[in-house]
């Protein structure tokens, strides 16, 4: 089962999409930061086996993020698939994976999402300047937490802002060297 939000403000969506009982975690702290409540509305949908993605604007170019925290309990070639026609579309799709196990389907599932979405981070164990292993795993839970929260955040505001129309209006430094400014 798949948690899936829209946050829509400006005209634009942001999709966030979460599996697991980790990633619903950091769904839920994400949708609740002010970040994501301020001039936005948000929609929230569960999708189950082969379901689509609920239709938004035709022609707008979506962002998708999407966290995994259980490899094994999902169906990974049908979210492939959503993700595929959706970059087909134009849109750029992110995928976090937080590994819970390491076997063989898991290791299928994250070559396969890793074909088919534009990047792919995985978060293993944390270290202490890369020597000794966080041993508590809630403290692991909470640098995951804070780190996908930062992540969404990001992309977030690059997906809101418009940056070909803010290049377009601003002169170039060859034309202000002219001006003589």
């Amino acid at each position: 089962m798949l948690h899936f939000s829209k946050i829509s403000s400006k005209g634009k969506d942001f999709n966030i999409i979460a599996s697991g009982a980790l990633a619903f975690k950091i769904h839920n702290k994400i949708l609740k930061d002010e970040c994501f409540e301020q001039d936005t509305s948000i929609s929230r949908h569960m999708l189950l086996g082969n379901s689509s993605m609920p239709a938004s604007t035709p022609g707008q170019k979506k962002i998708f993020f999407v966290i995994i925290s259980d490899l094994d309990k999902i169906n990974t070639a049908s979210l492939c698939r959503m993700i595929a026609k959706e970059r087909a579309n134009g849109g750029y799709a992110v995928c976090q994976i937080i590994p819970m196990l390491y076997n063989e389907p898991s290791f299928r599932a994250l070559k396969m999402l890793r074909q088919s979405f534009d990047e792919v981070l995985e978060l293993g164990k944390f270290t202490i300047n890369t020597s000794k292993v966080l041993v508590n795993t809630e403290q692991q839970n909470c640098i995951i937490t804070d780190y996908s929260l930062s992540m969404a955040r990001i992309m977030y505001q690059v997906c809101l802002k418009d940056f070909s129309s803010a290049a377009a209006s601003e002169p170039s430094r060859k034309e202000l060297a002219y001006a003589g400014v």
